[in-house]
C-alpha cells in the first residue's frame, strides 16, 4: 500500500515537473505562424534577459555567444536547462497545495494539447517538403562548388533539393503522422510514426551539422510522453503476440460526451490547424518552388572575356583577379567564383530603371556599381568601377537543366 502510494506521488510530480518544462520552453521563443498567436514573440524577452543572467552568474560563461533563443544558439541550451531546473521546485510547491489532485484531470488535457502540437509542426514541416520550400533547388552557385569545398549541410540540402518526389514522399509521411496524432483512435500511431520520423531527422541535423537539434530532440521527448504510457501493451502486442486493447481515457472522453459542442470545437481546431500550415503557399501561389519563377537575371554566367583597364585578362588559373563565373542569387546576391574557384559574396540590388547591377561586400561599405546591357544569344554585358579598376565582362548564361545533377534521369536497370 505504502508502495503504491509512493508510485503516485512520484508519477503526479513528475507529471507536473513535465508540464511546466514543457509549456514554459514553448512559450519561451518565438515561431510565427498564420493565424495562430505566436505568444513567444512577446514572452522571449524575459526569458532571454533570465538566461543571460543564469548564464553569466551562475554558469559563469564568457562571451561572446548568442543569448537570442533562436535555433541552437548557447542560450537556447541554457534556457531549456534553466527551465528544467525551475520545474523542479515549482512542481514540488504544486504538488504540496494540489490537494484534491487537479493536475491529474489536467495532465489528461495536457497530453491533448501535446498531440495538437505536435500535429501543428509535422503539418508545418510535412507542407515545406511537400511544396518543396525546405529542401529547395540548390542554387547556381552551389551547383559549382566543389564537394571538397562544400558544407556538410548544403550538400545534404542540396542532394534532398535536387528529387521533388523524395521531397512529397517525406513530406506526406510527415502530415500523416500529424493526421494520426489528431485524432484519439489513431494518436498513439500518431506518437509512434512521429518518434520515428523525428529520430531520423534529429540524426541527420546531428550527422550533416544542420541546425534545429535541439528543437527535433524537444518533439521526440513529447512523441515519448503520449508513447511511454503504453509500452507494456506494445510490448505485449509487439514482443509476446498477446491480445492487447488500448484503455479510453475517461477524463477527456466523458467531459466529451457530456458538452456536445465540443466535437465540433475539436473539427474547428483541426481546421485552424491545417489553414494555419497552408496559407502562406495560397498566399505566394507557389505549391512547387522548384517550378516557381526566379528574379530577374537569375542563374549562372560564364565570363567569357574580362577585361580590366583596358587590358583583357586570360583565364589563367594561377590570376586571382579574374572572375571566372557569376551567379545571380535569387535571395539578393552577387556570387563571383575566381580562377582559383574562390567564391565572394556581395550583397545584390538590380537597377531595372537605370539597368546597374548594385552590389556590397559584407567585408567593406564600398558600393559598386556596373552597368549592364542583356545581349542576344543569352548574353550579358557589364561594364563599370571595382574598387579602383575599371572592368568590362561578356558574361554567357549556362544552361542549368544540362548538368548531370539536375537531369531528369532514372533507370531500373543497370545495363549498358
Amino acid at each position: 500500500m505504502k508502495s503504491n502510494l509512493t508510485n503516485s506521488f512520484w508519477t503526479s510530480f513528475l507529471q507536473k515537473v513535465v508540464m511546466l518544462f514543457v509549456t514554459m520552453f514553448i512559450i519561451s521563443f518565438s515561431f510565427p505562424h498564420y493565424f495562430i498567436p505566436d505568444i513567444g514573440a512577446y514572452t522571449h524577452v524575459f526569458f532571454e534577459k533570465m538566461v543571460d543572467w543564469f548564464a553569466k552568474n551562475i554558469l559563469q560563461l564568457k562571451k561572446p555567444y548568442t543569448v537570442a533563443l533562436i535555433s541552437d544558439s548557447t542560450g537556447m541550451y541554457v534556457n531549456a536547462f534553466l527551465l528544467l531546473i525551475i520545474s523542479f521546485p515549482v512542481a514540488f510547491i504544486w504538488q504540496k497545495i494540489d490537494k484534491h489532485n487537479i493536475a491529474a484531470k489536467l495532465f489528461l488535457w495536457f497530453k491533448v494539447f501535446i498531440r495538437y502540437y505536435l500535429a501543428l509542426q509535422m503539418l508545418v514541416y510535412g507542407f515545406n517538403k511537400v511544396f518543396k520550400w525546405q529542401f529547395y533547388l540548390p542554387e547556381p552557385n552551389t551547383l559549382f562548388t566543389t564537394i571538397g569545398n562544400s558544407y556538410k549541410d548544403i550538400l545534404f540540402w542540396s542532394t534532398m533539393g535536387i528529387s521533388r518526389t523524395y521531397s512529397f514522399f517525406t513530406g506526406c509521411c510527415e502530415v500523416l503522422a500529424a493526421v494520426f496524432l489528431l485524432f484519439r483512435r489513431t494518436s498513439l500511431l500518431g506518437a509512434i510514426t512521429t518518434f520515428v520520423i523525428m529520430v531520423n531527422v534529429f540524426m541527420l541535423n546531428l550527422c550533416f551539422d544542420i541546425f534545429v537539434k535541439l528543437y527535433s530532440l524537444f518533439l521526440i521527448f513529447l512523441s515519448l510522453l503520449l508513447i511511454v504510457p503504453h509500452v507494456k501493451l506494445l510490448f505485449n502486442f509487439l514482443i509476446l503476440k498477446k491480445a492487447t486493447q488500448l484503455p479510453i481515457e475517461k477524463g477527456v472522453s466523458l467531459i466529451v460526451r457530456k458538452k456536445n459542442i465540443l466535437p465540433y470545437l475539436k473539427w474547428l481546431v483541426v481546421f485552424i490547424l491545417f489553414a494555419d500550415s497552408l496559407a502562406l503557399y495560397f498566399e505566394e501561389k507557389n505549391f512547387n518552388d522548384d517550378k516557381f519563377p526566379r528574379p530577374y537575371l537569375h542563374g549562372a554566367y560564364t565570363v567569357v572575356d574580362f577585361m580590366r583597364n583596358n587590358d583583357t585578362l586570360q583565364p589563367l588559373l594561377t590570376d586571382s583577379f579574374r572572375w571566372r563565373r557569376v551567379f545571380v542569387h535569387r535571395r539578393g546576391y552577387l556570387i563571383t567564383q575566381l580562377m582559383n574557384d574562390d567564391m565572394k559574396d556581395y550583397e545584390l540590388a538590380i537597377d531595372s530603371a537605370k539597368k546597374e547591377f548594385l552590389f556590397q561586400s559584407n567585408e567593406d561599405s564600398i558600393v559598386h556599381s556596373l552597368a549592364y546591357k542583356v545581349d542576344a544569344d543569352s548574353l550579358i554585358l557589364l561594364k563599370g568601377k571595382f574598387y579602383d579598376d575599371s572592368i568590362y565582362l561578356k558574361l554567357k548564361k549556362i544552361n542549368l537543366q544540362n548538368l548531370p545533377l539536375l537531369k531528369n534521369e532514372f533507370s531500373w536497370t543497370i545495363d549498358e
